[in-house]
């Protein structure tokens, strides 16, 4: 499970961020995960519930948006990969690039 290994590192970078900007408590954090990335998301919130209690965290949302999976097919057909099983909708084919999907990113961290 290396969700927390990834919550432990958010926390670290977001504990940066509070010192450099002097801040005092963080209210969220928006998170960005692909359905590619390899972040489970029901696991990944687990491990930040279990992770932030009695730490500076204990308080602070995690706001997580799931990104498609996106391909481009050859045909030039732009389309979610999971609701096509795939299979290109225009052109029937399975000839794609990935094209999104992969992403894990901090978005955003509100914070006073």
């Amino acid at each position: 499970m290396h969700e927390l290994g990834v919550v432990l590192e958010i926390f670290e970078l977001v504990e940066e961020i509070m010192k450099e900007q002097d801040l005092k408590k963080v209210s969220s954090v928006t998170v960005d995960v692909g359905e590619l990335s390899g972040i489970l998301p029901d696991y990944f919130k687990e491990c930040w519930n279990a992770a932030r209690l009695s730490s500076v965290f204990e308080e602070t949302e995690m706001i997580l948006n799931i990104i498609p999976a996106m391909a481009k097919c050859a045909c030039g057909e732009e389309y979610e990969l999971n609701t096509c099983e795939r299979i290109c909708p225009k052109c029937r084919k399975t000839d794609y690039e990935i094209i999104g999907g992969r992403e894990f990113m901090v978005r955003q961290i509100e914070a006073c």
